[in-house]
């Protein structure tokens, strides 16, 4: 009888303990399935995070690439127009002024009606021609007669010459230095650019790179 209530006493303690391995292993099963859930919805949430953080970076670099492109494009167009007026108008340009200025006759000429009509708003005055050194012996017998050319009823008093490192065309000023005219290559290009440069530069209004259309 003993051995037989000794017998269900275990029978009863092994249930008891296998209920409780049970029940805690289930609440192990559990509480493991929620920390998963967690970790998987954590995970999920940090994943999305980076992902919308990577797009946003990488849609900063792509507006930013597009910008420095469209910069570099405009500055290319920019260079492209600047070296081509140089080449087909400055460059031109200049060449056909020095090359006019390295005739003796025709710097004559000019000397000739700049004292004259100079002279002849200032009256009579002593005169100061700054000529290239190469030029100067050549126009020494022309300023010496040019010393008796008529200015509006009076004569200048004299015409010099100088060389003041004047490379082309020539530099004009009255004894008292209160004017310098300047008829050098540099001033007369500077002239015609003047109104030449926007007429030649309304050539690129419509170019566009690549002709993409894109402005």
């Amino acid at each position: 009888m003993k051995d037989q209530k000794l017998q269900q006493l275990i029978e009863t303690l092994k249930k008891q303990a296998v209920e409780s391995g049970e029940e805690t292993s289930r609440r192990i099963i559990e509480e493991a399935k929620r920390e998963a859930e967690t970790i998987v919805s954590s995970a999920k949430a940090t994943a999305s995070g980076i992902l919308e953080q990577a797009e946003r970076e990488a849609e900063n670099r792509m507006r930013q690439l597009q910008s420095s492109m469209e910069i570099a494009a405009s500055q290319f167009m920019t260079n492209l127009k600047r070296v081509i007026e140089d080449r087909f108008l400055v460059l031109p340009l200049k060449k056909g002024i020095r090359s006019a200025l390295e005739q003796t006759e025709f710097l004559q000429e000019l000397i000739r009606i700049a004292v004259t009509e100079f002279a002849r708003s200032r009256g009579g005055s002593e005169w100061l021609v700054a000529v290239p050194p190469d030029q100067r012996e050549k126009l020494e017998d022309f300023v010496a007669d040019l010393v008796r050319a008529e200015a509006g009823g009076e004569r200048p008093t004299g015409v010099s010459l100088s060389s003041e490192g004047v490379p082309f065309g020539f530099l004009l000023s009255p004894a008292d230095g209160k004017v310098r005219l300047d008829f050098t290559d540099e001033a007369f290009l500077a002239l015609f650019l003047r109104y030449l440069a926007p007429r030649f530069r309304k050539l690129f209004q419509d170019i566009q790179l690549g002709n993409t259309g894109t402005k």
